[in-house]
């Protein structure tokens, strides 16, 4: 019977393998470091240009705002107080100008539910000199009043639709005996491009 027996002082093993091994591990965690970094790289760039660009933008607001200002200190001088007046009253003017009531009609034509009718309807510009739409309307059922406005609310020519307040009408008030209660909504109105040409 033999019996091998390795008198050398250093076991052979196979440094190949082990080199192949970990040159594997050691060659992924490189990748793995580099592709960090890339990315750690690629997005230093993008914050770094999002600064920029943010500095810039406010930069140019605060010149916006000190224009603004300066042009402000110009008209409220007191001798240029009747060109302010009149630069206001020409924007209301304007602003009044692009409400048509043939538009404002067929929209409310196209969006207004059966048995609910206009009783009368009032525009006015508000402290934004935005147009500002208000209305009563008549009819002989709440749910009606909830429809126009959710119908208003998804029209693109108007804006911010409510109720404002209702009543019962009584048979002496109301000529129409189905008509039993009335709303009043308001609504901004917002005319389109092919709107502003007004009536």
């Amino acid at each position: 019977m033999r019996i091998a027996i390795n008198l050398a002082t250093q076991p052979y093993e196979d440094a190949w393998r082990f080199i192949r091994f970990w040159g594997l591990v050691l060659g992924g965690a490189a990748m793995l470091t580099a592709a960090l970094v890339y990315g750690a790289l690629g997005s230093w760039r993008t914050a770094r240009l999002d600064a920029r660009t943010l500095a810039a933008e406010r930069q140019m607001l605060r010149r916006y705002e000190a224009e603004e200002a300066a042009d402000m200190a110009i008209l409220n001088k007191p001798e240029n107080r009747g060109v302010r007046t009149s630069s206001q009253l020409i924007n209301s003017l304007i602003r009044r100008k692009e409400f048509s009531w043939t538009l404002i009609f067929a929209d409310l034509e196209r969006i207004m539910p059966s048995r609910l009718h206009v009783v009368s309807i009032t525009p006015q510009l508000d402290k934004s000199n935005q147009i500002v739409v208000h209305m009563t309307v008549a009819g002989d059922s709440r749910d009606k009043a909830i429809e126009l406005v959710q119908n208003m609310e998804k029209s693109p020519t108007f804006r911010q639709a409510e109720v404002l307040s209702e009543s019962t009408v009584t048979p002496a008030q109301n000529a129409g005996a189905a008509n039993t209660i009335q709303f009043e909504i308001q609504a901004q109105y917002v005319p389109g491009p092919e709107q502003r040409s007004g009536d």
